[in-house]
């Protein structure tokens, strides 16, 4: 008997689909990972998943996750080791990652694609 396991498509570089890659780590899950070359997405990602943006996890069941948020949360509610989801500790995290969404991101956009 194989059992099909949960696929994530990831962009080696992308900050969103690296935060989705720790938490599968830090889960310790195993899922297939599949890197896509964003000039040549996969008929498979954009058929799951039309916007075609990483990272998008399938579950074996089916079910499609299509932001690097719900992906973390899904993978530590599987397994959560290192207590990431600790209640205490969850708003300071998601004051974080806020920051990193928005005002971080914002500033690294703006080095990484200067305009000269």
């Amino acid at each position: 008997m194989t059992t099909s396991l949960d696929c994530l498509y990831s962009f080696r570089r992308c900050p969103y689909a690296m935060r989705a890659r720790l938490a599968v780590l830090f889960a310790g899950l195993q899922v297939e990972l599949r890197e896509v070359t964003l000039k040549n997405k996969p008929a498979q990602m954009l058929a799951i998943s039309p916007k075609g943006t990483v990272p998008v996890l399938r579950l074996a069941d089916g079910t499609v996750i299509e932001e690097s948020r719900d992906i973390m949360v899904w993978a530590l509610e599987q397994q959560d080791p290192q207590g990431l989801l600790d209640t205490t500790i969850l708003p300071q995290a998601n004051t974080l990652i806020e920051q990193n969404d928005n005002e971080f991101k914002h500033w690294l956009d703006r080095y990484k694609y200067a305009d000269r």
